[in-house]
């Protein structure tokens, strides 16, 4: 009997060293973190920072001075090529004002005088009294005279529309230059597009675009019928990325969505920014965009390498020793509730790797 008891109580103390061992175990487990392996995909890929920008872009100006009367569209407004934008009037002084119609009655007078030479001219010239040459001598003269009277009137019709003065008296005369300066007043949209801003208000002077000066911008234009990515990629980064390659579009407004697109261009030139040099890199992005804005700020990635429903641990779980790889994975029969694996590593991003060989889906790994 008492053999029964001794044999009893040394299995009890047997059970009772094993489950505080197990408990030992256990709680070493849960004092490390861990993760589960899964199937995933894993890209390897140079970013670029930057932002959305429309197709192209088109600043308004006017090819005459004077101050802004009206815009017939505003911001946000859809336009079409062609469609009026704004009307410019000149400003004008009475001394000006003054000065445009001495002008015009000066070039009127010279106009007729012209005519009036022109046709002696041809009536000598039927009688043989003068050579051919002294009736075109007469018709360049009155070209000039009235390419002079054209100008001097479109400068007035023009002045006098600024000064809300009415038409001048001559409203019979429609000269090439007359249509042309009034239509200079009206100021059509270059592009099909959205108005992003009207940079001026209504009642603002405004000076000329010439070759002289750049001239007021009135608003700005964009066609956004098509977005594409503008931005900057490191120059450690530049020579691992070529035009044509795929790249992957995320917009910090719309993180649910990404957006598929090409690397279109590399800018040959380096731009040094705060000691860094940077390269500009534009991607064209596929398919609907319009839920896009210009100015969104995005990130590209350009893919270089990817894996897709492959094996994959974080890249935290991987220990790395000469040529030979190891994860941890988690084994409660194991010393320390733990035991080392070698494993087959594939590509990785930086956070995620791919596992060829050595895990399975499931395996739990212990985070170094």
């Amino acid at each position: 009997m008492r053999k029964v008891l001794i044999v009893v109580g040394i299995v009890i103390a047997a059970i009772v060293v094993i489950v505080l061992v197990m408990k030992g175990r256990v709680a070493k487990i849960e004092d490390v973190r861990t993760a589960e392996v899964e199937m995933g995909e894993v890209t390897k890929a140079v970013v670029a920072t930057g932002q959305i920008e429309p197709l192209s872009v088109a600043e308004v100006k006017s090819k005459i001075g004077g101050v802004v009367r009206r815009f017939f569209v505003d911001e946000g407004d859809v336009v079409r090529k062609g469609q009026k934008l704004a009307e410019i009037v000149p400003t004008a002084t009475p001394e000006q004002l003054v000065y445009a119609r001495e002008k015009v009655e000066t070039a009127r007078l010279t106009l007729e005088r012209a005519k009036r030479k022109l046709a002696r001219a041809e009536e000598l010239a039927g009688k043989n009294l003068v050579a051919e040459e002294a009736v075109e001598d007469a018709e360049t003269e009155l070209s000039m005279a009235a390419a002079r009277y054209d100008a001097a009137f479109a400068e007035l019709r023009v002045l006098e529309q600024g000064a809300a003065t009415g038409r001048s008296g001559d409203d019979g005369y429609t000269g090439s230059q007359t249509v042309g300066a009034l239509e200079d007043m009206t100021i059509l949209s270059p592009i099909s597009g959205i108005v992003l801003s009207r940079d001026v208000d209504e009642g603002s002077s405004v000076i000329a675009m010439s070759s002289a000066y750049g001239g007021t911008s009135l608003m700005t234009l964009a066609d956004v019928s098509k977005m594409h990515f503008e931005g900057y990629v490191d120059e450690s980064d530049v020579a691992r990325i070529h035009e044509g390659m795929p790249a992957k579009i995320f917009v910090d407004a719309l993180p649910e969505t990404t957006f598929a697109g090409t690397l279109t261009r590399i800018s040959p030139h380096g731009e040094k920014q705060e000691g860094v040099v940077n390269f500009r890199v534009e991607a064209e992005i596929d398919g609907e965009t319009s839920l896009l804005r210009t100015g969104m700020s995005a990130d590209v990635q350009l893919v270089l390498d990817e894996r897709k429903d492959v094996l994959t641990v974080p890249e935290g779980a991987m220990i790395y020793e000469g040529d030979s790889t190891f994860v941890e994975v988690v084994d409660e029969t194991a010393a320390g509730g733990r035991r080392r694996v070698p494993v087959e590593a594939g590509l990785s991003d930086g956070i995620k790797t791919e596992i060829v060989e050595g895990l399975e889906e499931g395996d739990k790994v212990v985070l170094q």
